[in-house]
């Protein structure tokens, strides 16, 4: 699963880029893309870990990758290779700068919360609305040449339906367009069909007093776009980073902070793109694996292994609360909290399976 973190120049992007990634940042400018593994933090798999204390503990993980800062001003040459590198990511993360600084100048024209992030919605609809036209004017050529399909029918019909909603300067995503349909367009890798999630980089003041300039007018246009938000303080977060746990929990008390952004960004973006997690535990290994919502029992066991989806018979199935709360199989077993589920049931976020399968 891949997540492109897009921003304008001096909002603070590759300080999350580092922060999401535990990478080190130099505070150079990059002109190329740079991709990087990270783990999904979750206390759940902490918790399996001291309870197992198996060999190997391996948690979920998505790639990041930090897109050079996006310059407004830039010739269109230079634009389109810059979103040109998110064409294959999987989600968007949009970074807006709130925080003040009298040393760190804002980006050019974009003083604003709002600014910044009209500017952002505005270059990725332009791009979707070249890719939207051209691909139109093709179909219509290839119809005046050969006879029509209903496939091709069924493509302009959506397309048309997508153009409209980017003259009206919203995103192709607030449209309910079905796995069929995507797949019919998949081709054209979209900007605004990709989940977006916006994350604004305030600073210590606006964190205690929850709130900056303009938050309600990013809050209302998030809203309408069906865009996730976050707010995340990247100073602190970089300051969280170098402490030891017991300094870090002091730290956050004083500021009122419960959970690092950091770690709950990697949570939104799984709630945002569709995702859920399913965990195996054991003396050999305690692990987290991602799939989508909706996926049955015997997917999630392809997931671990195609042989268990090809020889599949049962799943074993204990909540992570449960497993959590008595900390024994038996006892969940006793109070029946423990179960046996078939092929098509739907696996459910934090569920612990064992497989049962004919290898």
């Amino acid at each position: 699963m891949k997540i492109g973190i897009l921003g304008l120049k001096s909002t603070g992007k590759s300080t999350v880029f580092s922060l999401l990634t535990d990478s080190v940042f130099d505070g150079s400018y990059k002109t190329d893309a740079v991709e990087k593994t990270a783990k999904v933090k979750d206390e759940r798999i902490d918790f399996f870990s001291d309870m197992f204390l198996p060999k190997k503990t391996t948690y979920a993980t998505l790639n990041f990758i930090d897109i050079p800062g996006f310059d407004s001003k830039s010739d269109q040459k230079e634009k389109t290779r810059i979103l040109q590198m998110i064409q294959a990511v999987d989600s968007i993360i949009l970074v807006i700068r709130a925080f003040e600084s009298t040393v760190i100048p804002w980006p050019q024209d974009n003083d604003t919360t709002l600014k910044q992030l009209e500017t952002l919605r505005t270059e990725l609809i332009i791009r979707d609305m070249e890719v939207v036209e051209n691909r139109l004017e093709r179909l219509q050529a290839d119809k005046k040449k050969k006879k029509s399909t209903p496939e091709m029918e069924k493509e302009e019909e959506l397309l048309e339906k997508i153009k409209q909603e980017l003259d009206n300067g919203d995103f192709s995503s607030k449209l309910a367009i079905n796995d069929e349909e995507k797949k019919l367009i998949s081709s054209l890798a979209l900007l605004t069909l990709k989940p977006i999630i916006v994350l604004l980089n305030i600073d210590e003041e606006q964190l205690k007093n929850a709130s900056y300039k303009g938050r309600e007018d990013i809050l209302t246009d998030c809203g309408k776009q069906n865009f996730a938000y976050l707010e995340l303080c990247g100073r602190i977060e970089s300051d969280l980073v170098e402490l030891s746990p017991e300094e870090k929990e002091v730290f956050m008390t004083e500021l009122g902070i419960k959970k690092p952004g950091i770690d709950t960004l990697s949570k939104i973006v799984y709630d945002h793109i569709g995702l859920i997690s399913f965990f195996t535990v054991g003396q050999d290994e305690v692990r987290a694996w991602t799939i989508e919502k909706n996926t049955s029992m015997k997917k999630a066991a392809g997931k671990i292994h195609s042989d268990l989806e090809k020889g599949f018979v049962k799943a074993e199935v204990m909540k992570s609360k449960d497993l959590i709360e008595y900390k024994s199989e038996e006892v969940l077993k006793s109070k029946g909290l423990w179960k046996l589920a078939g092929k098509d049931e739907i696996v459910q976020d934090g569920d612990i399976l064992n497989i049962r399968a004919n290898t």
